[in-house]
C-alpha cells in the first residue's frame, strides 16, 4: 500500500505539473482562435515544432541530469550528485543563447521553412520572434522542475508548473483580447509563464530543502556525455511530436490547404496535452525507477513501472470516451468563426488519430523504463522509432491511399507497431535484471 501512495503523489504531481507546461500552447491556441481566427491557428501549428524542439532539449538536459542525481543521492555521493546540477545549469545557458539570437534574426525564413505562405508569414513570424526571446527561460524551467522533483517535492513542481499556466492563460485573455495585441500578446504571456514557474520554485532553495547546490565544477565531457546518454531518449520522444507536426503540416497543406491546416491544428494542440498526461506519468515514475534502481530492488522496479502501465492504459480509455462522444463539442471551442469545412476534418480526424495513444502511453512509459534504469540502448532505439522513422513513411504512403483519413490513422499504426518492439525489448530486460540481482 505505501509504495502506490508514493507512486500516486509523484505521478499525479508530475500529470498535472506536465499538462501545465503544454497548456502554456493550449491556451495560446484558444485564444487565438477566438481573437485572430483560423488563420493565427494555422501560424501557431506551424511554430509547434520549435516549441518541441526548446522543450525537448530542456528535457534532455534535465532528465539526464537529474536522473544522475537521483541515482547518487540515494548512494550518498552528493558532491558528485551536486556536479550534475551545475553542469545542467550552464549547458542550458550555452545552449539556449545560440537558438534565441539564430530564432529572432532569422524568423521569416525559418517560418517559409515551416510552410508559412503569404498569408501568414507576418503573424507566424511576429509570434516566433517574441516567443524565442524566452527561450533561456523555458529551457531552464525544464532544469529547475525536474531537479526540484527529483529532490523529493513534486508538490511544489506541479504547483510552480501549474502557476505559470493560470499566468498564461490570464494574460492570454487580457493582452490578446483587451489590449488587441494579437499573436504578439499570446506570444507575450507564454514567454513570461515560465519565469513564473521559476519564482515558485526557488522557494524550495529559499526554505533550505534543496540536496543540490551549484559547486565549482568545470564542464567535463564525462558529466555531458552521461546527460545526453540518459535524457536523449526524452528528448527524441519530445522532438517526434514537433517531427510529426512538421510532417503532416506538410501532407495536409498539400491536400487540403490552410483550412486543413488549421484542423489539424485543433487535433495536434490537443494531442499536446495528452502526451503531456503520459510524459506526467513517464517522468513522475523516473525517480522513483531510479531510486530502485540504484538500490538494486528490481521488485519494486517492476512494481513501479506495472502501476504506470495500469494509469496509462485508464487515461486512455477516458480520453478516447470523449472523443468519440464529444466531438463537436471540442471543435467548436476553437472554431470561433463558425467554418463548417475545418469542423467537419477535426470532427473526422478526432477519433481515428487519438486511438493511437493507446499504444503511444504505453510505448512513452517503456522509454523511461529503459532509460531510468540504464539501459540506454532500448530506450534510445524505442525513441528514434517514435521520432519518425515509421510514422514518416505511413504518413506519405497512407495519404496516397485514403486522404486525409489515411493521414489520421498513420499514427495509431506506426504506434502500434513500436509497441510489439516494446514488448520484446522489456522481457528480454525483466530476464536480465533479474539475473543481475541473483547474482549480488
Amino acid at each position: 500500500m505505501e509504495r502506490k501512495l508514493v507512486f500516486i503523489k509523484y505521478v499525479s504531481f508530475n500529470m498535472l505539473s506536465m499538462v501545465g507546461l503544454s497548456c502554456y500552447i493550449l491556451a495560446d491556441t484558444l485564444f487565438i482562435a477566438n481573437g485572430v481566427g483560423s488563420i493565427g491557428l494555422t501560424a501557431l501549428n506551424l511554430i509547434l515544432p520549435l516549441y518541441s524542439i526548446i522543450s525537448g532539449l530542456g528535457l534532455l538536459i534535465g532528465v539526464g541530469s537529474a536522473t544522475r542525481f537521483s541515482i547518487l543521492k540515494v548512494q550518498q555521493r552528493d558532491q558528485e550528485a551536486s556536479a550534475y546540477f551545475t553542469t545542467a545549469m550552464k549547458l542550458g545557458f550555452l545552449i539556449s543563447i545560440p537558438i534565441t539570437i539564430l530564432g529572432f534574426v532569422f524568423a521569416k525564413q525559418i517560418m517559409y521553412f515551416m510552410g508559412a505562405d503569404f498569408e501568414v508569414i507576418e503573424i507566424a513570424s511576429t509570434y516566433l520572434r517574441t516567443f524565442i526571446l524566452f527561450t533561456p527561460f523555458f529551457i531552464i524551467q525544464q532544469i529547475i522542475v525536474t531537479f526540484v522533483r527529483n529532490d523529493n517535492n513534486p508538490r511544489l513542481a506541479s504547483f510552480a508548473m501549474l502557476t505559470g499556466t493560470l499566468f498564461n492563460i490570464v494574460f492570454d485573455y487580457i493582452l490578446v483580447f483587451p489590449c488587441q495585441l494579437g499573436m504578439f500578446g499570446a506570444a507575450l504571456a507564454t514567454g513570461f509563464s515560465p519565469i513564473v514557474a521559476l519564482c515558485i520554485c526557488s522557494l524550495h532553495v529559499l526554505w533550505k530543502q534543496n540536496h543540490f547546490h551549484f559547486t565549482n565544477v568545470r564542464l567535463k565531457i564525462y558529466y555531458i556525455w552521461k546527460i545526453i546518454t540518459i535524457g536523449i531518449s526524452t528528448f527524441v520522444t519530445e522532438l517526434s511530436g514537433g517531427i510529426i507536426v512538421f510532417v503532416f503540416n506538410m501532407v495536409i497543406l498539400s491536400i487540403g490547404g490552410n483550412i486543413a491546416v488549421a484542423s489539424y491544428g485543433i487535433i495536434s494542440n490537443l494531442a499536446l496535452v495528452v502526451t503531456a498526461l503520459y510524459t506526467g506519468i513517464a517522468q513522475g515514475i523516473q525517480p522513483l525507477l531510479s531510486q530502485s534502481h540504484g538500490q538494486r530492488n528490481t521488485e519494486l522496479t517492476h512494481a513501479y513501472f506495472g502501476y504506470a502501465i495500469v494509469t496509462s492504459l485508464i487515461v486512455s480509455t477516458m480520453i478516447y470516451v470523449c472523443m468519440l462522444c464529444f466531438p463537436q463539442f471540442i471543435v467548436a471551442i476553437f472554431n470561433s468563426e463558425n467554418n463548417i469545412i475545418m469542423a467537419q476534418i477535426a470532427q473526422n480526424g478526432l477519433p481515428l488519430y487519438f486511438a493511437g495513444f493507446f499504444f503511444a502511453g504505453i510505448n512513452m512509459v517503456m522509454i523511461t523504463f529503459f532509460a531510468s534504469t540504464e539501459q540506454m540502448k532500448k530506450s534510445f532505439v524505442l525513441s528514434i522509432l517514435r521520432g519518425g522513422v515509421i510514422i514518416i513513411p505511413l504518413v506519405i504512403g497512407l495519404s496516397i491511399l485514403f486522404h486525409l483519413n489515411g493521414v489520421w490513422i498513420s499514427f495509431p499504426i506506426s504506434e502500434c507497431f513500436i509497441l510489439i518492439i516494446a514488448i520484446q525489448f522489456y522481457y528480454r530486460s525483466h530476464k536480465t535484471l533479474y539475473q543481475k540481482t541473483s547474482v549480488n
